[in-house]
């Protein structure tokens, strides 16, 4: 916030003055700040330069609006080499606002730079901006890709969709500062690309609202032949368990660190009369018991915490079966309300 006013005398050194020109410079330093006081008091017409950059800087009125009406946008599957990003949020359609770190505003329109395209790399500046794998990178069957808001370095008003396979952890966030700016990225979520197949590298179909997604996909298991959502990360022949240990990662048969919590599928071949737990592998404190006499191929669901040591695993009463594991959905710890909750 800048003061200019303008008082009646100004004095050289060793200039004589008079009481009243004194009297006069004070009156008008005096209508100013008392003017300021009036306005302050009511807050009608008090106004800064810019929106704040410092912790102890006003904030404008604009800058509380953005954060108070902002939603961050859902990622939209659009084909199995892209996804979307969520437009018309601020009532124009086409538009894709997103809020930055530093309370910067920035609208695209164009899907050239905001639909994400895993089979190119991202430009970061105006010349060719698009979207894309970050750096050099090259597209990779069966991995997880977190989906980056990316400002256009050179412009106050481009941004880019950037994939990349660092994560966003609290450990990572110095590396996205190189890689982007400081305040130049916004985490939009995860996509898999590879239902757990051998080589596959398609981006699989979801759905993805607030912090859940919901693969939409359909591929048929290794050994027990079913149809299932999601992608694959066990399988077994002829067995009376299948357990799959938690590893955290991005490629494979992982999760990312940042997943709290999925729902595993689990697909078990003709067997004769017994009960299948699907059950947490820890402690089995959690398990969806289903008995059964069927003749063909079965599917059971259960939702499950993700982290070390919590794995999941499908145990038969007696016999053995083909079976296939699969993460169907997954809730994303670091999603929330507005732009960047964890930094």
């Amino acid at each position: 916030m800048a003061l200019n006013f303008t008082v009646s005398y100004t004095f050289s050194p060793s200039t004589t003055i008079s009481s009243s020109q004194v009297n006069t410079n004070t009156s008008d330093v005096a209508a100013v700040f008392q003017g300021l006081e009036a306005e302050t008091k009511t807050l009608a017409k008090l106004k800064v330069d810019i929106d704040p950059t410092l912790a102890l800087e006003v904030a404008t009125k604009q800058y509380v609006d953005h954060y108070a009406a902002y939603r961050r946008p859902v990622l939209q599957f659009a084909s199995i080499t892209t996804v979307a990003v969520e437009a018309g949020l601020d009532g124009t359609s086409g538009d894709i606002p997103i809020q930055f770190p530093d309370g910067s505003m920035r609208i695209e329109t164009s899907t050239t730079r905001t639909t994400f395209n895993i089979t190119r790399n991202a430009v970061l500046v105006t010349s060719g901006a698009q979207s894309g794998l970050t750096g050099a990178t090259s597209e990779a069957a069966n991995t997880w890709y977190a989906l980056y808001a990316v400002k256009v370095t050179d412009s106050s008003t481009l941004w880019v969709t950037v994939g990349s396979t660092v994560l966003p952890l609290q450990a990572n966030y110095a590396t996205l500062n190189t890689a982007y700016g400081t305040n130049g990225w916004v985490y939009l979520g995860l996509i898999r690309n590879g239902n757990g197949l051998s080589g596959n590298s398609d981006i699989i179909e979801f759905w993805q609202t607030g912090n859940m997604t919901m693969f939409n996909n359909a591929f048929t298991g290794t050994n027990a032949g079913s149809s299932m959502p999601g992608f694959q990360i066990a399988t077994t022949t002829a067995a009376g368990s299948l357990s799959w240990s938690y590893s955290a990662g991005t490629s494979g048969a992982v999760l990312p660190n940042n997943v709290g919590a999925v729902t595993y599928c689990g697909a078990v071949g003709a067997l004769a009369a017994q009960f299948i737990h699907l059950e947490d592998n820890a402690n089995n404190g959690r398990r969806l018991v289903l008995p059964t006499s069927a003749a063909a191929n079965i599917l059971l669901s259960v939702d499950l915490p993700a982290g070390t040591n919590r794995g999941a695993q499908m145990v038969l009463t007696g016999g053995t079966a083909t079976m296939d594991l699969a993460v169907t959905r997954f809730w994303d710890s670091a999603l929330g309300i507005g732009s960047n909750p964890l930094l």
